[in-house]
């Protein structure tokens, strides 16, 4: 994992899917489960597996068992910033400030980091209170008109998870319509995992070429490449052929191409039909090493504690709020506070905040 600032907080640890919690929670299960409604969708869904609007489908489904007002698809990647799928557009207020690194400050892409486990949560469920007061909530969620989201996180593909999400622009999802999608969990990763099968083994759908992929079995023989693995093959100066030997040879994850993307290698599962113990391997954009892009190289300054108290900060936590996620006491962080204030040369938290933005709208342009 390739990050430069460090963690905020804790690893959430505690946020794995639990496969048992389905069988607990089939009391739960409503109407529309075993209604008609429910099962047409789901065999849409698998009439459109391996095609380029199967995770549509599979969000239709998810659209009958819980009242949403927005379904999306986001790619939260171990390796690089998330990519929006569905819907292909968001609104520019919306776009610009979260690309430009407030995603950092988005806690399902920090429980992809942190834990990168196959789950069903929601931003209650991983955020503080606070998350709606700090500059995600004022610049995202508000602009977004979000008051809760519900994320499916699918298992990955390339150290990436296609991750559903729900939307709401009221109130919070309940525990019954939370209890609802866990019990169809199993079917609705199941789907997928059928859908990622169908796709290597008809070969790469044009739709999926944004980024360089192509699946190898165990033996390292290429299965299939999207278009935008071939063209980059192609290019003399890519030096993907160089990346790909210096993987085999090092058993290393990742390497750096000579324009600064990353090469980054992932095992599949023994369960993976088409290529069983076979690998993924893909580009990210140069943006996943952290380097001069990053949002918060203004941060290099600070130590590791001092970085977690601006994070924490930025996410709109008080300081009694801050000493308890980290063990301290108030007069502890406010300590901290004071040198990282005069290390950044500013002295307000109005103005700290401020510096961010400054920062992040340096890095968009």
């Amino acid at each position: 994992m390739i990050r430069e600032t460090p963690l905020a907080s804790p690893p959430l640890t505690n946020a794995k899917w639990d496969p048992d919690h389905g069988r607990e929670a089939a009391g739960t299960l409503s109407q529309s489960l075993a209604g008609k409604a429910f099962w047409e969708h789901v065999g849409a869904a698998s009439a459109a597996l391996g095609t380029d609007v199967f995770y549509d489908r599979l969000l239709d489904v998810l659209g009958v068992l819980v009242e949403a007002d927005l379904l999306a698809l986001v790619r939260y990647s171990s390796f690089g910033a998330p990519n929006l799928v569905i819907p292909r557009e968001i609104r520019a207020e919306v776009k610009q400030p979260y690309n430009s690194g407030l995603y950092e400050l988005d806690p399902f892409y920090r429980y992809w980091q942190e834990v990168a486990e196959p789950t069903v949560t929601t931003l209650h469920q991983l955020a503080a209170e606070e998350l709606w007061e700090s500059q995600y909530g004022l610049k995202v969620l508000r602009s977004a008109r979000i008051s809760d989201e519900m994320a499916i996180f699918l298992p990955p593909l390339g150290g990436a998870s296609p991750t559903l999400l729900l939307d709401r622009a009221e109130g919070q999802f309940t525990d019954t319509e939370l209890a609802r999608v866990r019990s169809v969990f199993p079917l609705v990763a199941g789907l997928h995992q059928a859908h990622l099968k169908a796709i290597t083994t008809r070969g790469m759908e044009p739709h999926n070429e944004e980024k360089p992929l192509r699946i190898v079995d165990r033996s390292g023989r290429e299965l299939t490449a999207n278009p935008a693995w071939k063209r980059l093959a192609t290019e003399p100066t890519s030096g993907l052929a160089e990346a790909v030997a210096t993987l085999a040879e090092t058993r290393q994850t990742r390497t750096t191409l000579a324009d600064g993307r990353v090469l980054v290698r992932s095992v599949l599962g023994a369960d993976f039909g088409a290529a069983p113990d076979g690998m993924c391997e893909e580009v990210e954009p140069a943006l996943a090493t952290g380097l001069s892009l990053s949002p918060f190289r203004w941060l290099d300054p600070l130590t590791q504690r001092e970085r977690q108290i601006v994070m924490l900060t930025l996410e709109g936590h008080p300081i009694a709020s801050i000493a308890k996620r980290l063990g301290l006491q108030c007069g502890t962080v406010k300590n901290h506070r004071l040198r990282l204030y005069q290390k950044l040369d500013i002295t307000t938290e109005r103005e700290l905040f401020l510096a961010h933005m400054s920062h992040l709208q340096g890095v968009a342009a």
